[in-house]
């Protein structure tokens, strides 16, 4: 007979886990060339922690279907492997 209880336990050990950091980024601080510097160092840091950049995407207002529309800020989501 089939454990259930036994096989959900070893799949859960097997499944990869995740944890995720969210960043907003202002343009004008990217306007800025210590932020710049800043961000750098920080993506850097991140990089060397496990941390990946998985998505980015511009925030806009005004405009319609981006026609007219201007960047507010960026959306960058960073993933890495739960250890």
């Amino acid at each position: 007979m089939i454990d259930e209880r036994r096989i959900k336990k070893k799949v859960n050990e097997i499944m990869r886990k995740f944890e995720y950091k969210l960043l907003t980024i202002n343009v004008n601080h990217l306007k800025k060339e210590k932020f710049q510097i800043e961000l750098d160092e920080k993506f850097q840091k991140w990089g060397n922690e496990g941390w990946e950049l998985i998505k980015m995407e511009s925030i806009t207002s005004g405009g319609m279907f981006f026609h007219g529309a201007t960047t507010e800020s960026f959306f960058a989501v960073f993933k890495r492997e739960k250890l």
